[in-house]
């Protein structure tokens, strides 16, 4: 739903939830770049799409996710097993909001947020799970992705494991520790 730039904010953030949630990741053809139609064999795939920005946008989220998961054994290690997956936020449905842990053997974490509204969250407190300095290592409302730039510098984590971040719109956000 939503204008242009909404679906394709939605895509971005449909691609950083299902890359960082556990299982085997697949896309069919075309959308890498969000191809604007069903692929057809007749057709073949629209590739003179990544000539504009708004669908560059989507293909260099997806390369980015791509060179992010192969080096980030949390989003990986433990796919099939229990103990690499732990929920933090999963009842926040006012504000349409979920947040995951994916957890090495070696105990690093990666935490997923996902905002699925079009209303940005500045001073979102959240459970993360561990105390420390995390930092954003992916953010799907980048500028360079086509998205309105709301972003993260480092986020102080208490000895209480709670922070407070920005979650962008319609936006799928990863962190680590710093």
């Amino acid at each position: 739903p939503g204008d242009r730039w909404q679906k394709l904010a939605q895509l971005r953030a449909l691609y950083g939830y299902m890359w960082s949630h556990p299982g085997k990741k697949l896309l069919f053809m075309g959308s890498e770049f969000a191809q604007n139609d069903e692929w057809s064999a007749t057709n073949g795939l629209q590739w003179y799409l990544t000539e504009f920005d708004e669908h560059k946008g989507v293909q260099k989220v997806i390369s980015d996710i791509n060179r992010k998961y192969k080096s980030t054994a949390a989003l990986w290690q433990k796919d099939n097993s229990p103990e690499g997956f732990q929920w933090l936020v999963g009842d926040d449905g006012a504000a349409n909001i979920i947040a995951y842990v994916r957890w090495s053997d070696e105990g690093k974490p990666l935490i997923s947020v996902t905002n699925w509204s079009p209303v940005p969250h500045e001073r979102y407190r959240m459970y993360f799970a561990k105390a420390g300095k995390f930092k954003e290592v992916l953010n799907t409302d980048d500028l360079k992705y086509g998205g309105s730039g709301v972003a993260n510098g480092t986020i102080e984590v208490g000895e209480d494991c709670h922070g407070i971040l920005r979650i962008p719109p319609m936006a799928t956000i990863w962190l680590e520790l710093a």
